[in-house]
């Protein structure tokens, strides 16, 4: 790949910079996710006569974690366009417009993904051996292999359809950072919540008034998914699709802030 496109010493410069400015908000960020979990874990614990979180509970939390936390920092991505003058800096820095997404792409989603998971599991934990100190209840851990293994009752589409809606969502709060200038993310989900409305009011219409819901369409018919397992397929395609077509509109509107 052209050095002018892409280069590895320019991108691990990127890194270093990032690294550089922001390791104090990083930690800081870090020890409030972990501080939240502890709380919100030993909270609903207590509530439940101090029992040890089963795994269902793990799982159920470290999907909500992961997502609320993953959208509150993805939706604060590219923060050199929230000023001006940052804006003009950063679009004057010796990299390519790939080098920004990728990093931003990198900085933001990549490790959020992969840090966020292993925080829960470490602080899940720590606050499980913790209450087991002082009760007699036994606290049972949970496997690493449980950050992406669903029970084995659970169908396997499940796990895709979560993970793909999971993407969808930090994908759609990364492109609204690249696109809104002033608070990106409260922009970002008036901009979804607007197209919920809007679609729930038309499906709404569509199904009571124009009668679509009497039709029973074959079971061959792929754009209408009537069985269970086509439905999941179906969602699951959508999300992934929808998360490339963000990225997508996101380095777009890189690109075109450079020009």
């Amino acid at each position: 790949m052209s050095t002018n496109i892409f280069s590895g010493k320019r991108f691990q410069l990127l890194v270093k910079q990032h690294f550089i400015h922001n390791a104090q908000f990083l930690l800081l960020s870090s020890g409030a996710y972990v501080g939240v979990i502890f709380i919100v874990l030993s909270v609903v614990q207590v509530g439940n006569g101090l029992e040890p979180h089963r795994l269902e509970i793990f799982q159920g939390f470290l999907i909500g974690f992961v997502t609320v936390f993953g959208i509150l920092y993805v939706g604060h991505s590219f923060p050199a366009f929230r000023s001006k003058e940052s804006a003009i800096s950063y679009l004057m820095l010796p990299a390519s417009a790939l080098e920004k997404f990728l990093f931003e792409f990198v900085s933001r989603i990549g490790i959020i993904l992969l840090t966020l998971p292993l925080l829960f599991w470490i602080t899940y934990h720590l606050q499980g051996y913790f209450f087991a100190l002082f009760t007699d209840q036994i606290f049972k851990s949970v496997g690493l292999q449980y950050l992406i293994k669903i029970d084995d009752d659970v169908p396997g589409l499940v796990y895709w359809l979560t993970s793909g809606g999971v993407l969808f969502a930090l994908s759609l709060a990364f492109t609204g950072a690249a696109m809104f200038t002033k608070q990106p993310l409260v922009k970002s989900l008036f901009a979804v919540a607007m197209i919920v409305m809007f679609f729930g009011g038309y499906s709404y219409i569509i199904i009571e008034h124009v009668g679509v819901g009497r039709y029973n369409p074959p079971d061959t018919l792929l754009l209408i998914p009537t069985e269970e397992e086509t439905a999941l397929r179906f969602f699951t395609l959508a999300f992934f699709a929808a998360s490339a077509v963000m990225l997508f509109v996101a380095y777009c509107k890189l690109k075109e802030r450079e020009v």
